[in-house]
């Protein structure tokens, strides 16, 4: 570095600010769908989001709990969002209560179909934010090339945060 060159702070990528509308605190309840997991169940719980400090990371931390297969299932973690310019998508990376990392399948890349927000890994996440300011999560899983079956949905209702 030449002794005239100014350091010049990292911007975040302005796409990043089309995640706002899930910063927050939020009460989750809904339902998985009748499927290989078992009957449908009741699934509830909680998530967070929240800038990590520079505004380059959208931070979503959670705890839910449903059933399958007639055990009770608790599944908590913490998921990373950021955005990747070259490739115009959002990337994820997260870390679950039900089991160790892996390279593959704890990763997320997607964009925004209308106002939703759409990632696929080794499943399909839709959060589309509603008129009243809540927001519907809809987890698919796939079946086959290119189609998808529902998981389980549920909605989000805003506890304190942004809005």
């Amino acid at each position: 570095m030449s002794e005239n060159a100014e350091f010049e702070m990292p911007v975040p990528h302005p796409a990043l600010k089309r995640l706002d509308f899930l910063v927050g605190s939020w009460d989750l309840k809904g339902s998985t769908v009748e499927g290989p997991m078992g009957p449908a169940t009741e699934i509830t719980g909680w998530e967070t989001y929240e800038w990590m400090e520079g505004g380059f990371f959208l931070v979503h931390r959670w705890t839910s709990t449903f059933e399958v297969a007639g055990a009770q299932v608790v599944d908590s973690g913490y998921e990373f969002y950021d955005y990747d310019p070259a490739t115009e998508r959002y990337r994820t990376h997260f870390f679950n209560s039900l089991g160790p990392y892996d390279e593959t399948g704890s990763k997320y890349h997607g964009g925004f179909d209308g106002d939703a927000l759409v990632v696929t890994g080794p499943a399909r996440i839709i959060r589309t934010p509603g008129a009243d300011g809540s927001v519907t999560v809809d987890s698919e899983v796939p079946v086959g090339d290119d189609r998808w079956a529902p998981m389980m949905t549920y909605t989000l209702t805003r506890t304190s945060g942004e809005s």
